[in-house]
């Protein structure tokens, strides 16, 4: 009798301080197959990747402790964990943001979060 493992689910750490977004986006991604993880601020973040890598990160930028840029240079400055693709979501409109984060090989995306637009941004990163 052959088995055949299951395939990976993709785990993708969200990194919000606002309950309602990470919540959603718990929902939302769950419900799609992938495996959620959870941090409230940027420095939980941090140990979050440290204790279990993610295969996607999503992060907000205004956050306490550390915030979504600092979060951001500290993984991609990191030989472990800079391949880890990265999605900011803020409700921030400079375009000073979206210029810094194409440097950084970092995706943008405004919030209030567009679903459909989300979940094919992901599946794109992750195919």
């Amino acid at each position: 009798m052959e088995t055949s493992a299951a395939p990976a689910l993709k785990k993708i750490l969200v990194v919000d301080d606002d309950k309602t977004v990470t919540t959603t986006l718990d929902g939302l991604l769950s419900s799609h197959g992938y495996t959620v993880l959870v941090a409230y601020d940027g420095l939980d973040g941090m140990v979050q990747v440290r204790k279990n890598v993610p295969d996607l990160i999503i992060l907000d930028i205004m956050m306490p402790e550390i915030n979504g840029y600092d979060v951001c240079s500290n993984l991609k400055f990191d030989e472990k964990f800079k391949h880890i693709p990265i999605i900011v979501l803020t409700s921030r409109e400079q375009e000073l943001d979206s210029r810094v984060g194409r440097l950084m090989g970092i995706d943008y995306m405004q919030k209030p979060i567009d679903s459909k637009l989300l979940l094919g941004k992901i599946q794109n990163i992750l195919k």
